[in-house]
């Protein structure tokens, strides 16, 4: 199984207003607190994707599937721009 990992080189700063910025030395991303809490979930299980869909899916009352798509689909937008990496 693949885990998504923060890229190296990468900081995150979680913000009070629920925020997660994501920073390199090239770019910056504002993570709104929908995508920073699956970020959150995904780091709290060694970038797990199925077990971070389960917990969140679980939480948040809705369907696994639909979350872990959602998920997949944050996840591979910032490996496109180097901020995460699969590994």
């Amino acid at each position: 199984m693949t885990a998504i990992r923060t890229a190296p080189g990468v900081t995150q700063r979680m913000l009070p207003d629920g925020h997660l910025k994501l920073a390199s030395t090239s770019r910056e991303v504002d993570c709104e607190p929908v995508a920073a809490a699956m970020l959150v979930a995904l780091n709290q299980h060694n970038g797990d994707l199925d077990d971070a869909s389960a917990v969140l899916a679980a939480l948040w009352e809705t369907d696994v599937e639909d979350l872990r798509y959602d998920l997949v689909a944050l996840t591979g937008s910032l490996c496109s721009l180097g901020l995460l990496t699969e590994g």
